[in-house]
């Protein structure tokens, strides 16, 4: 009983090195900057397989190249093993436009730019204080906070200049619109 169960172990371990190709590995090739075309002549020729499973957008980049592999280049996996990609996307992400209103201009230049947003110029508009933003622009129209944008859009931040230029309330008010107690209402 001893001798067959120390056969039965042996011819487990055996099978066990055949099943897992045990020191047989081929090394992941450096297919980085490759479009996944090009790249998948060098995986059917290891046998591997490729799947990509995310995209990130570099500036400057050729758009539908790899980027990335997991597992990394030069690791040395088994035959059949499928490499993960990350491609280089070919539009830059949307992020969401957060309100920035009424906040100094330096913290509303920081948080748009933490958010990703490169390309921010400040415009000084009239208003009562020195310093707060009042409003986003892109290109001459009004952006509003929690639309989604471009990273690469240009945008304009409106700061209250604190001038006198500003329009007298009472100039706005049509003298029709004013009950005869001069109320507004």
């Amino acid at each position: 009983m001893i001798l067959v169960s120390i056969v039965f172990v042996v011819a487990i371990l055996f099978w066990l090195d055949h099943y897992t190709q045990h020191g047989q590995a081929v090394e992941v090739p450096n297919v980085k900057g490759l479009s996944v075309e090009k790249a998948a002549v060098s995986f059917t020729s290891k046998n591997l397989n490729y799947s990509v499973v995310d995209s990130v957008f570099i500036k400057n980049a050729v758009p539908g190249s790899i980027a990335e592999t997991t597992p990394p280049v030069g690791s040395m996996v088994k035959k059949g093993r499928t490499i993960y990609l990350k491609i280089i996307s070919c539009l830059p992400p949307l992020i969401t436009l957060p309100d920035v209103n009424d906040f100094p201009q330096r913290q509303a230049i920081a948080m748009l730019r933490s958010l990703g947003f490169e390309n921010i110029e400040i415009k000084m508009v009239p208003g009562v204080y020195t310093g707060p933003v009042l409003g986003l622009e892109s290109r001459g129209v009004a952006m509003n906070a929690g639309q989604p944008v471009s990273a690469d859009t240009p945008l304009s931040l409106l700061v209250s200049s604190g001038s006198a230029d500003i329009v007298p309330v009472d100039s706005l008010v049509d003298s029709e619109e004013v009950s005869a107690d001069g109320s507004w209402f």
